[in-house]
């Protein structure tokens, strides 16, 4: 490693920014010091969800001295500003609330604007390469500000020839972004910096060694109430090089984010990893610690505090955690994985125990939350076991599907259209409206006929029998929805309170490149099905909040959405603890036993709901066996659990452990609309302006824009109060969320007048 000395307690206050990488994956030492990183990133690096992995190298570090303390660091001097002179402007500004995300590259730039979009913050990204780059125009004019928050990523830094580490932006650059934010009051954001008496903090030194672990907490979030995070929950700072700092000037620093003591011993006591600047009404959030939202929940944790504190809470976009489980194969048999030989078929006690399992959950969240199953059936096994009953066959004629063996196909195979052979009976045409009698033999359909039972949950097609649908024809795919269709008719699905009668979910996500059996689903009425997150090929890499749209080149047919939908390692045949931990270490490299999957599935996917993403989880019926199932010790707490169960009390706890936020579910008719509305609100390309009052130091209302000024869905505006005339928008708050406006534009821009000013810091 290269060894450079280079001192930086000399004469003016110096700002340090330290990275430990170019990129995410590489915030740390070395790549190889990651032991402790989310296990379950194995899968997600190759999953395009998480569409921003590091491909370069850590910047080698170099050992800098802060006075008595030596600390490992790839560091930069960044320009401290000059004597504070005051701009004068009118006294009303209008300033764009877009924010200017300043990074060396793309890949570090993700882990900064992946927080804006996922609230839809409309941000603008400018990478700095080692030669530098000039800077956008900050303002159109004295009066006309073009950002309304600035953030930097590792205060640019490079290493240079005969200088060591610097940033690749000018003094004068700098000064320019110091001027901006004075004549504007807009906040600056500088994330994974390094303590200096610019900021009034001092380093400690670094941590942490491989294993070692130092935990972070939010001590102080008056500055950004509306994030919603909990002060003193801890959170993992494993993998991530950061720098433990006191504070040397309490009139220049205030501490909001705080580190405990180290595993190893090296650091005792508590001490500081971010702090709020305000000099000469100039203000900054500084954190010690890099951002790496690609992987670290702990990331997308903290950056709630800098986006809510920067944007004071007033943005077009908002902030919304959904979470949604879907069962599939309903009324079908599984084949368990293990034991071997075995299978499991829900019973009516498995699904009551979840109807109350509901209940306690939804209690157990915060204000506003609505948490609820969905469970996709598929008819044709509610005939095969009331076939299997029924005293005479006659009951049940003609009985269910049967066909034999289907030809397995590559996983992405684009089908010709036209080809493949029908499996289906030829006899079996059209819905045979199978009689009450023989369906009611089947006790599972008898409970779900209840009305308390069938909308406690919501309900979605899975097609008839689960014949594969890569190499189907249209005739069987058209059979296998509409029979199924008429089924969820005769037995009372259709109308249940919660019943998405435009979507599906295809049996094993099969049939989104088989053009003959999209066009199938389009004639009998389905616009949209779930995909799989683990398939590159069934997500949209423009933004990872769209979902996709088929296409004739890709797949055969236009037009059918494909909503995402995440995969966990809750394995689709199984029952039991044992069993899902078995197919995790023999099929996905797992190494441990049930806790140690659970904190994988917890850290994952805590993450992805801080991260906004509303995709739905899949699980299947094997997975809810409460029957005989095995207990579990979660948070101190023993009680038998199914594995749906389990997974559920693991990721939820968490999430209320973290944030004040609702967690709610929606039926997957609306879940669709709420992914094809986001994609349609990004095209229509919405603009938030406010109105700075420099005499009274405050923001005093806000003008909404748009292309053409027109979109054709509501616009959302965050606000941390009310408005004196919504001008026909509706209001919306859930909870502890914060107020969000849904605003309609038909041709004109719509301005507002805040009920409550919002104070700013003076000059």
């Amino acid at each position: 490693m290269v060894q450079l000395y280079h001192l930086v307690t000399h004469i003016l206050p110096l700002s340090l920014c330290i990275d430990a990488a170019l990129g995410h994956r590489a915030h740390r030492r070395n790549p190889a010091d990651a032991v402790d990183p989310p296990q379950s990133e194995s899968v997600a690096v190759t999953n395009a969800q998480a569409i921003m992995t590091s491909t370069v190298p850590a910047a080698p570090l170099a050992t800098v001295s802060v006075g008595e303390v030596a600390v490992l660091a790839n560091t930069t001097v960044a320009t401290p500003p000059k004597a504070e002179a005051i701009i004068v402007t009118d006294a009303v500004d209008t300033v764009s609330s877009k924010v200017l995300v300043i990074a060396r590259d793309s890949v570090s730039a993700y882990s900064a604007w992946s927080g804006l979009n996922d609230r839809g913050i409309p941000y603008e990204t400018l990478i700095v390469p080692a030669a530098g780059v000039a800077l956008p125009s900050l303002n159109s004019s004295e009066t006309q500000g073009n950002y309304g928050l600035i953030v930097v990523m590792s205060e640019l830094s490079y290493s240079y020839p005969d200088v060591g580490y610097q940033s690749a932006l000018t003094a004068d650059q700098w000064q320019a972004i110091y001027n901006y934010q004075s004549a504007f009051r807009v906040r600056l954001v500088r994330l994974d910096s390094y303590p200096s008496a610019a900021f009034g903090t001092e380093a400690l030194g670094a941590c942490c060694g491989t294993g070692v672990e130092q935990l972070v907490s939010i001590s102080d979030n008056s500055a950004f109430p509306k994030a919603g995070l909990k002060t003193g929950a801890t959170m993992s700072t494993k993998g991530i090089y950061h720098y433990p700092t006191k504070i040397t000037n309490s009139t220049l620093a205030k501490e909001f984010l705080q580190l405990g003591p180290s595993s190893d011993g090296q650091f005792t006591s508590a001490s500081t990893a971010g702090v709020i600047n305000n000099i000469n009404g100039r203000e900054q959030m500084v954190f010690y610690i890099p951002f790496a939202t690609d992987w670290a929940v702990t990331s997308v944790w903290l950056q709630h505090a800098w986006i809510d504190w920067g944007t004071r809470s007033l943005y077009t976009g908002y902030r919304r955690a959904l979470f949604g489980t879907q069962i599939d194969d309903m009324f079908l048999e599984s084949d368990i994985y293990s034991p071997a030989g075995s299978t499991y078929r829900i019973g009516t006690a498995d699904l009551a125990q979840h109807i109350t399992f509901m209940g306690q959950i939804n209690s157990k969240l915060n204000a506003g939350s609505n948490w609820f199953i969905e469970v996709g059936h598929n008819g044709n096994g509610n005939v095969e076991s009331a076939d299997e009953i029924a005293a005479s066959e006659s009951v049940c004629s003609p009985g269910p599907i049967e066909y034999g063996e289907q030809i397995d196909t590559p996983l992405e195979w684009i089908k010709p259209i036209g080809s493949g052979t029908d499996i289906w009976p030829k006899t079996s045409v059209l819905y045979p409206n199978y009689t009450k009698e023989c369906l009611s033999d089947d006790p599972l359909l008898v409970w779900w006929t209840t009305p308390s039972n069938l909308n406690a949950y919501a309900h979605i097609s899975h097609t008839f029998t689960h014949e594969d649908q890569n190499n189907a024809t249209y005739a069987d795919v058209y059979r296998e929805m509409t029979w199924n269709q008429a089924w969820l008719t005769a037995t009372g699905f259709a109308n249940a309170d919660r019943f998405s009668s435009k979507g599906l979910i295809p049996p094993a996500i099969t049939g989104l490149h088989n053009g003959d059996a999209l066009k199938a689903w389009a004639d009998s009425g389905i616009t949209h099905a779930v995909g799989d997150n683990t398939r590159a090929a069934l997500l949209n890499h423009d933004n990872e909040h769209w979902p996709l749209f088929t296409t004739v080149a890709a797949n055969g047919y236009a037009g059918i959405q494909v909503t995402p939908r995440w995969a966990t390692n809750i394995y689709y045949n199984c029952d039991s603890p044992d069993c899902t931990v078995l197919e995790w270490i023999n099929t996905s490299a797992g190494s441990g036993d049930i806790n140690t999957l659970l904190e994988i599935e917890k850290q994952t996917n805590v993450r992805h709901l801080l991260g906004l993403h509303h995709d739905a989880y899949m699980f299947h019926q094997a997975n809810l066996r409460y029957t005989g199932a095995a207990t579990y010790t979660i948070n101190g707490v023993t009680a038998q659990r199914s594995l749906l169960m389990a997974w559920v009390e693991t990721v939820t706890q968490e999430f209320v452990r973290l944030v004040d936020w609702p967690l709610i579910t929606h039926k997957h008719d609306d879940l669709a609309a709420i992914f094809v509305n986001r994609m349609t609100r990004d095209s229509c390309g919405a603009s938030l302006s406010y109105q700075l009052d420099t005499t009274s130091s405050s923001i005093t209302g806000f003008t909404l824009s748009a292309n053409g000024n027109t979109c054709s869905t509501p616009l959302p505006v965050t606000l941390p109060g009310s408005v004196t005339d919504t001008k026909g928008a509706t209001v919306e708050q859930i909870g502890n969320d914060p107020i969000t406006l849904w605003v309609t534009l038909s041709g004109a821009p719509v301005s507002f007048t805040l009920t409550t000013p919002i104070p700013i810091s003076s000059s």
